[in-house]
């Protein structure tokens, strides 16, 4: 047989064959996808049959465009995009588990609370609860003080209390030469010098009049006990009547409850409810007494007299929270 030549050109030339004996046809015309033009096809294969005979079977007829074009633009241009694998299982759940982490440790939504409120002694024990609410609470933790306790979880650290501390710390170390006049001495309570507080908590924008803090002070040498003052009743009636509310300072006081908790580990706690009222302010207050390692703690709750029904249980779960240990520093 004849050998075949085949061509491949850009141009389809199978319309412009004619084999001897035959028609001539006219050239096909295209429509470009999405375009109101015309024109050839861009690519063919032909096939024309060399013979020495004229005869009208020997030319091959000329092959169409396949439908397996990839020109952009072409008919299967939707197919092909279909034919994009799909990523990988493992991309998935990689992408997934970094989703779940983001949102586990941005309590994203109170996820991360709302999980933790199932199991409040894990979140204790691992001291997450300083970072994600547990129950509506945060811990406040001082190992170098040795004490902790839970603060309402809408408290942020009370601007007030750490401007006084920084001033009184200043005070300390004066750049200045000291006055010629008598320097005020600080307060005491039980006889021991009452310092700013280590740790001060408060609603956001207050003004120092709602918060919960707490002051260490060393106590003297020799020792110091709470006991000698009597049981809880007594040393309330004491203090107030010495210390926050004493005659001629224009400061009124009521005891509403006193009463001593005592941990696992034999710690006393006292704690002391009480009002204080003047002609400019009215505040209730809760405190919480107890002394470990030759240092004198106290926390105090205060809020003013119109919000305690708002939060009456929450400070009375503070006061009931405070922690003391061996402090590291």
């Amino acid at each position: 047989p004849p050998p075949a030549i085949t061509c491949v050109m850009h141009v389809s030339l199978a319309p412009f064959i004619v084999a001897p004996g035959a028609s001539a046809q006219k050239p096909r015309l295209r429509r470009a996808r999405g375009t109101g033009r015309f024109g050839l096809s861009r690519r063919a294969v032909v096939r024309v049959a060399a013979s020495d005979e004229d005869s009208p079977g020997s030319s091959a007829p000329a092959e169409e465009p396949t439908s397996s074009s990839s020109a952009y633009g072409g008919p299967n241009m939707y197919a092909d995009s279909q034919a994009i694998s799909p990523p990988s299982p493992r991309r998935v759940f990689l992408g997934a588990l970094a989703t779940a982490g983001l949102a586990l440790g941005g309590n994203f939504l109170g996820i991360t609370g709302k999980l933790l409120n199932g199991v409040p002694d894990v979140a204790e024990s691992l001291r997450l609860d300083l970072i994600y609410p547990v129950g509506g609470f945060k811990r406040a933790y001082n190992p170098e003080k040795g004490y902790e306790f839970v603060y309402p979880e809408d408290y942020l650290g009370d601007a007030t209390m750490v401007a006084r501390a920084a001033n009184q710390r200043e005070a300390m170390n004066p750049l200045d030469p000291p006055a010629l006049g008598d320097v005020p001495k600080p307060p005491k309570i039980f006889g021991q010098t009452v310092q700013e507080p280590q740790s001060a908590f408060g609603p956001m924008g207050g003004t120092g009049e709602e918060n919960v803090s707490v002051i260490v002070s060393r106590s003297p040498p020799g020792g110091f006990k709470l006991d000698r003052f009597g049981d809880a009743q007594n040393q309330a009636e004491w203090l107030l009547a010495n210390i926050l509310a004493p005659p001629g300072s224009g400061k009124t006081s009521e005891l509403f409850d006193a009463y001593t908790r005592t941990s696992g580990g034999g710690q006393k706690y006292f704690t002391f409810e009480y009002t204080i009222k003047t002609d400019a302010w009215y505040r209730h207050n809760v405190a919480v007494f107890t002394e470990k390692g030759g240092r004198l703690y106290t926390l105090v709750a205060q809020v003013p007299e119109v919000d305690w029904g708002r939060r009456r249980d929450e400070f009375r779960r503070v006061a009931d929270s405070l922690k003391v240990f061996v402090p590291t520093g």
